[in-house]
C-alpha cells in the first residue's frame, strides 16, 4: 500500500510549482551526526527521548523522505508554496515492521524492554540522577508520565505489560488462552 503523506497540505498551497517525478536531480546535504541520527530515528520509527513514536509515525520511511516532508511543510507554512504533485520521496512505502508485528499479534517487546518501561514509571528509577543533578524532579515526572503513556498505548492495542519482572509481555488473546 502506498499513501502520500502531505496530499492535503500540498493541495492547500495557493502557489504550486510543477513537478516531474520522472526527472530527478541530486542535492548534497552535509549535516552534523546528531542531525542524521535524529532523521534516521524518525524514518525508522525508533524511540526518541521525550517524543512518542506515534508523534512522527506519519513521516516517510527514508531520511530523504523525512527531509522532503519538512521542506514541503516549511514551504507551505512559510510561503504558501507547494507542488502540483507530491514529491515521490513523500510516499510511505508498505507498512513498517512494527505495524506488521501488531497485525500478526507478534511479540512487540522483550521482557527486558517491558521491565525497562515499568521501571521508568517509578520515581526510584530517577533518584540517582536527581541526586547527582543530571535531571530535576520536574524532568523525572515528565519521564514518568511518558513511560506511563507508552505503557498505556501498548495496552490500548491489546498488548499487556505485566508488573512482575519474570512475566513476559503478551497479547490479551494469549492471556485468555492460558486460563
Amino acid at each position: 500500500m502506498t499513501e502520500t503523506i502531505t496530499d492535503t497540505a500540498q493541495q492547500e498551497a495557493s502557489i504550486k510549482f510543477p513537478i516531474n517525478n520522472d526527472s530527478k536531480s541530486s542535492i548534497l546535504l552535509n549535516v552534523e551526526d546528531g542531525v542524521k541520527t535524529l532523521l534516521t530515528a524518525m524514518a525508522k520509527k525508533e524511540e526518541i527521548d521525550g517524543v512518542e513514536v506515534n508523534a512522527y509515525s506519519h513521516l516517510p520511511n527514508s531520511i530523504t523522505g523525512v527531509v522532503m516532508y519538512f521542506v514541503a511543510e516549511g514551504l507551505k507554512n512559510e510561503f504558501d508554496l507547494g507542488f502540483t504533485e507530491p514529491p515521490v520521496s513523500l510516499k510511505q512505502r508498505g507498512s513498517n515492521k512494527f505495524d506488521k508485528k501488531i497485525a500478526g499479534k507478534k511479540r512487540l517487546l522483550t521482557r527486558d524492554q517491558k521491565n525497562h518501561i515499568i521501571e521508568k514509571m517509578k520515581m526510584s528509577f530517577y533518584e540517582a540522577d536527581i541526586a547527582s543533578g543530571k535531571i530535576n524532579i520536574e524532568e523525572a515526572m515528565t519521564s514518568i508520565k511518558a513511560a506511563f503513556d507508552e505503557k498505556r498505548e501498548f495496552e490500548k492495542m491489546g498488548y499487556m505489560l505485566p508488573e512482575a519482572k519474570t512475566a513476559y509481555p503478551h497479547w490479551i488473546d494469549e492471556e485468555a488462552a492460558e486460563d
